[in-house]
């Protein structure tokens, strides 16, 4: 009774984070490890707990006209093809160096955050050139993200607000849409291999659904600025763990 009742916390907790600012997977899978899961089975299980997740914060973002979705579409796109991909291929990559490229990125985005105060909060203008190297980068996330299960979402949405010049609520809704069926496709072929157990798949499911639905609301209600610092503290939790993960595993 205890494990189910840790499990829907932690899908609830996970499910937050990710339809805020993303990043879930970096709570969800490390305690599900914690609990006796295989590493296998806490992707698995964090999967189709990103599909609550996204089922949530897409009706909550649509209803709030927060997803642009002439781009959302082209966006779904690559992620369908990406996830597809990353999800066959897992087994050929090295999940630990795709993690680390995640921490540098993230880290390497926390100046240009701070240093640059309206990034995020005002919707500019991005050339041509910008968004296709944005394009191109939410492809490679959508194969990291299939691999390593955490740390993609962030960064894509500091894609989103850098490339695209999105305000950071509208530009992570945008990419909602994509993240639904990003963890959807993986899921289905994580279950047809047996690494998601029913009843630990329903609890993180569940809490990752009513977790999403309060944290996007939240991400509406609060505002861009609110949400940037929020996101602020959410890099520097994640590259604090990174460092702890990291002498920990020596």
């Amino acid at each position: 009774m205890f494990d189910k009742v840790a499990i829907f916390l932690i899908g609830f907790v996970s499910g937050f984070l990710g339809s805020t600012v993303g990043g879930g997977g970096f709570v969800s899978i490390p305690a599900l490890l914690y609990l006796g899961f295989t590493p296998q089975s806490a992707i698995a299980l964090n999967k189709i707990g990103d599909v609550g997740t996204f089922i949530s914060a897409v009706r909550k973002y649509w209803k709030s006209k927060k997803i642009d979705w002439n781009l959302a579409g082209t966006i779904t796109c690559i992620y369908i093809i990406g996830s597809f991909l990353g999800t066959k291929i897992m087994v050929l990559l090295n999940a630990n160096v795709l993690e680390i490229l995640v921490y540098i990125t993230i880290a390497l985005a926390l100046p240009l955050l701070v240093f640059k105060r309206d990034l995020g909060i005002k919707k500019v203008s991005t050339s041509k050139l910008k968004k296709s190297v944005g394009y191109i980068l939410l492809f490679l996330l959508s194969i990291i993200g299939a691999v390593i299960g955490a740390g993609g979402a962030v960064v894509s949405t500091i894609v989103m607000i850098y490339f695209f010049g999105f305000e950071i609520v509208k530009g992570h809704a945008t990419t909602t849409p994509s993240k639904f069926f990003s963890a959807s496709i993986p899921a289905v072929i994580y279950y047809y291999h047996g690494f998601i157990p029913i009843i630990p798949g329903i609890m993180i499911f569940t809490g990752m659904l009513l977790g999403g639905l309060v944290g996007a609301s939240f991400a509406v209600s609060a505002g861009n600025k609110w949400i940037k610092t929020f996101l602020l503290g959410v890099i520097c939790f994640f590259i604090l763990y990174g460092i702890l993960n990291s002498i920990y595993m020596k």
